[in-house]
Formats: structure tokens, sequence, C-alpha cells
């Protein structure tokens, strides 16, 4: 089988198989991470590649790239691929050790909706802000990209609005039979950076503006300006936890500038929804556990000042049922009460765990 052949039949197996991830590596055997752990492709269905084989297979997956890629001078290399009517993959080649390695990603073409994530309602109210910054938290693989994915398919459908996004690379794809449109900017090819991608937006009527990824100062300092200027910016952030969110972007600043930041933060911060993809308790798939920050005026005082921000769980606590708040440890708890979670996961993954313990009378 030619390598083009391999690593087009590798993907589908992964799709059919609705892995997450597909981890092609020379001189390794094939694996793949369905439901967060790691499965490996018995040798007998297929031998580990080789150097050449891998190299044969980056070719051929970047070879509707601009230009020819020269995989032997790489380091890494990020970009899309798709299978007609199948899925897209998110594609990262790295080098390592002298050899070469492919992560691919695996993107339904058919964005899920709010229910088939079992997102709950406030999500729908959240993605239908007409202007401020709403940040989507978590770890890498937690689905930061597929809810934001979401939300904004929600808005295009339901509203004649212009978004622009920026994305690095571009992952799913917005029909066009909608109410809404969206403009899909991809980094290196459309435009060279985050920054100058929210720069050209402010200049290209949007309502919406979605960038991939919070990660340095001139992408936050980009988007805080964007909502001051009356547009709803969405992002999402590597980070954990609400506040970690908080200090993440917080911490993109030099130190004397945090009293003014802290301050645009908590005029235009609308909402923060951080997850975790936790295993079902069935076995077969995985579900999000949610903790979601509403601003309210407590929540903006607390911002205010960074000595109150370890009150800011206290407060979405309180606030589940007037806001829709929640900490991670509330979300838990209701998983494990519809049976969706087993309670030693939602233990492990629990913020507090002595007092989730003690809430589920397990102490």
């Amino acid at each position: 089988m030619a390598e083009s052949q391999m690593i087009d039949e590798l993907l589908k197996v992964a799709f059919k198989n609705k892995a997450s991830d597909l981890i092609v590596r020379s001189n390794d055997r094939v694996r793949m991470r369905i439901d967060g752990t790691i499965v490996t492709i018995a040798s007998e269905r297929i031998s580990p590649p080789g150097r050449d084989q891998v190299i044969e297979m980056i070719h051929h997956l970047s070879s509707h790239l601009d230009s020819a890629v020269d995989v032997e001078s790489l380091q890494h290399l990020d970009f899309h691929y798709q299978l007609q009517m199948l899925a897209r993959f998110r594609i990262h080649v790295m080098r390592t050790q002298n050899d070469f390695g492919i992560m691919a990603r695996v993107i339904p073409v058919e964005i899920p909706g709010f229910d088939e994530l079992r997102l709950p309602p406030v999500v729908r109210e959240i993605a239908e802000y007409r202007n401020g910054l709403v940040f989507v938290g978590g770890a890498t693989g937690s689905g930061k990209s597929t809810t934001l994915a979401a939300m904004l398919n929600h808005v295009i459908q339901h509203r004649p609005v212009h978004a622009v996004s920026i994305e690095d690379p571009i992952e799913f794809g917005y029909g066009i039979s909608h109410q809404g449109t969206v403009c899909q900017r991809e980094i290196g090819r459309d435009v060279s950076t985050f920054a100058q991608g929210l720069h050209d937006a402010m200049r290209e009527t949007p309502d919406i503006i979605v960038v991939g990824e919070a990660r340095d100062r001139p992408v936050v300092q980009a988007a805080l300006q964007a909502a001051e200027t009356g547009h709803l910016v969405m992002s999402t952030v590597h980070a954990t936890t609400v506040t970690g969110v908080l200090q993440r972007i917080l911490g993109a600043f030099s130190r004397d500038e945090h009293d003014a930041v802290r301050k645009r933060l908590a005029d235009n911060v609308r909402a923060i929804i951080v997850q975790k993809l936790l295993p079902m308790k069935s076995g077969k798939g995985r579900v999000i556990a949610l903790e979601i920050m509403i601003r309210n005026s407590v929540i903006k005082h607390f911002i205010l000042n960074a000595e109150r921000w370890r009150e800011i769980p206290r407060s979405m606590e309180e606030g589940r049922t007037l806001y829709g708040s929640q900490t991670f440890d509330q979300h838990l708890q209701q998983l494990v009460e519809e049976d969706a979670v087993n309670y030693e996961e939602a233990l492990a993954n629990a913020v507090k765990q002595e007092d989730f313990a003690m809430r589920m009378g397990r102490d």
C-alpha cells in the first residue's frame, strides 16, 4: 500500500473508531486516542512505518499547501487536511530525534450542537451576547475549540451577523446557508499573526471576532480593544480554572500594568467557561465537566482586587440558580448524580477533594 493510501486509511480508521487523535511516529506502532485512552493498533494489522514512509505521508498530507514542504528541514508544522465528506484533521508534524511524528486531531465535518455536547442552557445565552469578552479555557484536548465552534455556529444560524475568525490552523468549516456569515483567516496563510488578524478585523465590519488562542500580550491587548469598541470577542485560553484564565491573561502584561488591566478585564469580560473531558461511566464516550463564571457586580468587584480572586469560585457557586454559573465541583456532583460519571473519576478531578467527598457523603 502506498504511503498516501496508508495515512488516509489510518485517518479513516481513527474517524470510524471515534478517536480524538491519531499518532504516527517513525519506527513505532501506530496509536489512537479513544475516549481519552491511548489504543495501540496491532502490529499484524499495520507494521510500524519507517522514517521514509512517514516523510512520504507528510508530503501527501501537505500537498495542498501553497508551497512544497521540505520535510528534512522541519522542526514542526501545523496545517489542516480533509477527507472529503468524512472529516477534517488538524495535523501537527514534529521532528523527534531526527525522526518524524504526525499527530492528527479529528475534527468532524458537522459542528456538534449544544445538546449533543451536553452543554447547559447558560452557554447558549453566553453565545448570544452582543459585546464583551468571552473566554473558553481548558487543557490541550479538552474540547475548547469544539465548544467555541458550537457557540459561533449557533449564532450564525439565528442572527444575520458577520463574524471574523483567526485560527491556527482552521479547524471547523461553517456553511453558507445561514443567516450569518463567517470569514475564516488562517495564520501563516491568510494573515501573519493573531494580533495582526485582530487589527485587520477592526476594518472588516465584524459583529463577532473569534481568536483561536489568547496567547500573548499583543493578542490580549487587541482583544481588549475590540471588546471596548463594542464587539463580541471570543477566544480560547490554556488554563484549567476560571481564576487560572484571569491569571493567564493578566500575566501577559508587565506588573506595572496590572491595575489597569484588571480594570479593563472587570469592565469587559462577560463570561469565562473552563472545561474538562471525563470518561463516561458506561465506558463509551466522554462528557464535558464545566466551570462557568458569569460576570455580575460582585464578581466585577472581585476582579478589580487581585487579593479577592480566591473568592470568585464561591461567588460562582452561590450564583448558580440566579446566573447559571457553577464550579467544577458542583458540576461533577451533578454528573455523578446523573450516573454519567463514576464517583472516583469525579473525585480525582475535583478542585477541593475533601469538600467534594463530604458533599457526596463519602467522607
